[in-house]
């Protein structure tokens, strides 16, 4: 990279900072991150992020269809340097597809069905599991000097991924509550219209869930808009 380009990077990241700080989409702010991610180091032709999520791995953003095809085979597979790199701590390069030996099957699926025969992938700073892939068409591609600007990428992408789990967690948090509220209206309309405790009015949503086999909470926000329970409708 050039004064220019360096420069120029740095505003980048300066104005991801700032939409974060605002209103901003914390998920344009990743897809933003991998588009930079191809923009400025040089052989990377494609990037994403990867989360692991109790064994299961998941792409939260891709650069293009590409990218996204990559990861998949690598979760298809249970294999690969961007699953490796998110649930060790340590980051891993392939050098080549044709010579790398400890993920046979990812190496020939990649060979096969994209243009990729590089990999780089840096675990990021999470709490679920998650690492940064960039991807290069061109085998060793990634000098010393571009491993250590993908580092910085990392660490930005490693903020952006702590305010994505922190966000998805205030929702789950927030889902919870409402749900919390819904179930307990609902106790308090069926101990009025059947005239029972509450332990009473929760065993009669709890048995209509199971009868109707459906979710509590749905069960719940009906009796809370009915009056009663579906079964009795």
């Amino acid at each position: 990279m050039d004064t220019n380009d360096v420069v120029q990077l740095s505003r980048e990241f300066a104005l991801l900072g700032k939409e974060l700080r605002g209103d901003g989409d914390n998920d344009a702010a990743l897809q933003r991150m991998v588009q930079l991610a191809v923009k400025y180091i040089d052989p990377c032709t494609g990037a994403s992020i990867t989360m692991v999520r109790g064994g299961a791995a998941s792409s939260l953003v891709t650069s293009d269809v590409v990218a996204a095809r990559a990861d998949a085979l690598q979760y298809e597979l249970n294999e690969g340097p961007c699953v490796r790199s998110a649930v060790r701590d340590e980051n891993y390069l392939l050098f080549d597809v044709e010579t790398e030996t400890r993920w046979p099957r990812f190496c020939q699926a990649l060979a096969e069905h994209t243009a990729y025969r590089s990999v780089l992938s840096f675990q990021l700073e999470a709490q679920d599991s998650a690492a940064l892939n960039l991807f290069a068409e061109q085998p060793a591609a990634f000098s010393d000097d571009e491993v250590d600007l993908a580092t910085v990428f990392a660490a930005h992408a490693s903020t952006l991924v702590a305010i994505h789990e922190a966000a998805d967690h205030a929702a789950h948090l927030q889902a919870a509550l409402q749900s919390n509220r819904e179930i307990g209206a609902a106790i308090g309309v069926l101990m009025a219209h059947h005239k029972v405790t509450q332990d009473d009015a929760f065993a009669l949503l709890r048995t209509a869930s199971q009868t109707l086999h459906r979710k509590l909470r749905d069960v719940a926000s009906e009796v809370v808009v009915t009056g009663t329970l579906p079964d009795e409708a």
